[in-house]
């Protein structure tokens, strides 16, 4: 497990951060889990759960089957917790991406939000979540930092962990060669209206907040076939 991490995101749930970024990821989060179709018997793992809240969100959803929320981040994972307990059908771990205890094919759908390009091996977590998945499942991830998105390229000097800069083309090499077939790509653009006195602490200046809503949310997707 990656301990600068899971150090700096124990640092982001202690300073609150949790509620920020659902408020920030919310908007695009919905319009892809609305994609994915979940069922009502579904059995759904939320890799890089944060607070919690997608993972709250599938729930709802899948509320006869099962929904797992995992992140590397063991102050986060609290914060889930604590957050979800009126869910009976929502439970959460501390565990990595890249090394997922879990047994082949045990879930039907994964999601994974803004998490993607913080993994130190991408292409290890993707085979890890390719063995999880039944035949006939989903996975989708949205990330805001790619190489498309110019705007987003200054939070890798403001991070104080690495982070994986990956375009379009390199996402999808990715998910193919993780085993995942009918990979597509689709930008999602959040609807609620620029501030005209932006003040946020993720850009400089509300130019560079509007380019960055402009060029959209990359979400991935990818099936297992066999």
């Amino acid at each position: 497990m990656d301990e600068q991490l899971r150090i700096e995101f124990n640092e982001w749930a202690r300073a609150g951060k949790g509620e920020s970024m659902e408020k920030g990821h919310r908007p695009v989060g919905e319009q892809a889990i609305a994609r994915m179709h979940i069922s009502p018997g579904a059995r759904v793992l939320d890799v890089g759960c944060g607070s919690g809240w997608a993972t709250r969100l599938l729930a709802k959803s899948a509320f006869k089957g099962r929904v797992t929320g995992i992140d590397i981040s063991d102050e986060m994972i609290r914060v889930a917790r604590e957050s979800s307990q009126s869910f009976p059908n929502v439970d959460f771990e501390i565990a990595s991406a890249e090394q997922l205890a879990f047994d082949d094919h045990e879930f039907t759908h994964v999601f994974s939000m803004e998490s993607l390009y913080y993994y130190r091996n991408i292409p290890q977590a993707l085979k890890e979540i390719h063995r999880v998945l039944q035949g006939r499942g989903l996975f989708v991830a949205v990330v805001d930092l790619y190489w498309e998105n110019e705007a987003t390229h200054q939070w890798i000097d403001t991070l104080k962990v690495p982070v994986e800069l990956l375009s379009v083309g390199d996402y999808h090499s990715l998910f193919i060669n993780a085993g995942f077939d009918n990979v597509r790509d689709e930008r999602l653009y959040d609807p609620t209206p620029v501030p005209e006195n932006y003040r946020g602490s993720s850009f400089k200046s509300r130019g560079e907040y509007e380019a960055y809503r402009q060029a959209g949310s990359l979400m991935m997707s990818g099936e297992v076939t066999k």
